[in-house]
């Protein structure tokens, strides 16, 4: 009872079970059962319960997998503590794998890695686990140096076709870029289950592959997998980002109708998206207003910048209200604004906005990219950036920008939401922190190897059009990762065909 409480959040649940017990029970415990307990603590946030139970477990002699709790709860240091001071503890890969977990979970993935480098000095054996959250971990940072060696790793402990590591390798090589290697991972899986179709299936969704994706999911039915939640979540993306309104609209009145799945706000927000980058506000808008919920953040802030991509000014203005109230501290919402009066030229505004953004001390995302070479992650900013090639890449960018001219390149200054002279604009675009990283790679990384770009927000209609370019000039294939999509360009062209 208190293991089915604690696995099914019922934290409270679980220790008020283990207190009637020790209460009125006589009933032996075990190492199991104060695991469950512990685990209770740590969900439920119950830190002191959980000290005292840290201090009869000692007692009892069972203090393997007190590490567990504190991981639990955010404590990490306390958990790595007691990995570190008794050495007792070394054979216990559950409590070094909790840890691993929930540094990923706090962001902190260099940690989690010198935690996965201590396990292996004292020769413990890794499980599925401990590399599903590493593998995980590096995808969610786009870091591939690191998940190709644990990919390497996995081969070496026998664990290739464990079906949850195999996923997140698919969706590690995915989100660092290379859309091959992430088919070939998923191809080597002797017998796939639904989370590598599911993996597979956001793959192509972030790379804007939408027939690709639907392609996918009638193999996964082929198959007789059931679809979940996350599956028409990915295929929504997928429809989102190659403009396939009529076969989203399908998919999403096929949850209900045929797979018996109701869908959440998630999938709702992914068709506010998929009808506002159609260009087809008024639907986009008429549909947040016929959820059967209230419309959350996302879905707003997906209809405010379909109202930015195709200048309505006034739902413009609307979204932005809501998720001012939605979300006060929201700094993108306010730029979005500020960009769509900019794009009208209407600075009076954009300076009214910016005014109460500083008014309220809510600060705009700084934009910047960054590039791995020689296993060094390089970032820049837009314009006031420091490295140590900085002449070397000002030459670069002089030479390309000349090159791309040649070919062809026309200046987007609308990309710039400043009242600034065209001089100015220019200038500024020129320096984008996109453009200084696709300049710098080439400098440092050989001919045929692509080079992998990855951005913090949206990539701009200028730099998108300069990239094209440059690779053509350069003959270098060049990947883009912005905030929500993959952009590969090669020979002049760009994967999404110029819809994003």
């Amino acid at each position: 009872m208190i293991d089915g409480y604690a696995k099914n959040g019922c934290y409270k649940e679980a220790l008020m079970t283990f207190r009637k017990m020790w209460l009125n029970e006589d009933v032996s415990i075990d190492q199991h059962l104060l695991c469950s307990v512990l685990c209770a603590c740590g969900g439920g946030n119950a830190y002191n319960v959980g000290r005292c139970l840290h201090t009869f477990v000692v007692k009892l002699g069972f203090e393997l997998n007190v590490s567990v709790m504190y991981c639990k709860i955010g404590d990490m240091d306390s958990g790595s503590r007691l990995l570190e001071t008794d050495s007792t503890r070394g054979t216990n890969i559950v409590s070094y794998t909790s840890l691993i977990d929930e540094y990923v979970e706090a962001d902190q993935i260099d940690k989690a890695l010198t935690i996965f480098a201590d396990l292996k000095r004292k020769n413990i054996e890794p499980n599925e686990f401990t590399f599903s959250s590493l593998i995980k971990a590096c995808a969610n940072q786009a870091s591939l140096e690191q998940g190709v060696q644990l990919h390497a790793l996995v081969f070496k402990c026998n664990l290739n076709q464990d079906p949850f590591v195999s996923s997140v390798i698919v969706d590690m090589y995915g989100k660092c870029g290379l859309l091959d290697h992430s088919i070939r991972a998923f191809n080597k899986i002797s017998k796939a289950n639904e989370y590598a179709w599911n993996s597979l299936m956001g793959v192509f969704a972030h790379h804007g592959l939408g027939h690709e994706a639907i392609d996918v999911f009638n193999k996964m039915l082929v198959q007789e997998l059931e679809p979940s939640a996350v599956t028409f979540i990915n295929l929504l993306n997928a429809c989102s980002h190659s403009g396939l309104v009529k076969e989203g609209l399908s998919h999403l009145d096929s949850m209900e109708k045929v797979y018996k799945i109701t869908p959440r706000s998630e999938h709702y927000s992914c068709v506010v998206d998929l009808l506002g980058q159609a260009g087809k506000l008024e639907e986009a808008e008429n549909f947040i207003n016929k959820m059967p919920f209230e419309p959350n953040a996302y879905a707003w802030c997906s209809l405010l910048a379909s109202c930015r991509k195709y200048s309505d000014q006034k739902r413009g203005e609307l979204a932005a209200e809501i998720l001012k109230k939605l979300e006060p501290e929201n700094s993108g919402a306010r730029a979005l604004l500020s960009n769509i009066y900019a794009k009208e030229q209407q600075w009076e505004d954009v300076r009214s906005v910016r005014k109460t953004m500083k008014d309220e001390n809510v600060k705009k995302l700084p934009g910047y990219s960054w590039v791995d070479v020689d296993n060094k992650v390089h970032v820049f900013g837009v314009e006031d950036w420091c490295h140590p090639h900085k002449k070397e890449i000002d030459l670069k960018l002089d030479s390309l920008l000349s090159k791309i001219v040649e070919a062809g390149y026309v200046t987007d200054t609308d990309s710039v939401p400043l009242d600034l002279e065209y001089d100015m604009k220019v200038k500024v675009l020129h320096r984008h922190s996109e453009r200084i990283a696709t300049a710098y790679a080439p400098i440092h990384l050989p001919i045929g190897k692509p080079i992998i770009v990855k951005k913090n927000i949206r990539v701009c209609v200028d730099c998108h059009s300069a990239i094209k370019l440059i690779s053509k000039v350069e003959g270098r294939k060049i990947i883009l990762r912005d905030n929500s999509r993959f952009h590969h360009f090669a020979d002049g062209s760009c994967s999404c065909k110029d819809f994003w």
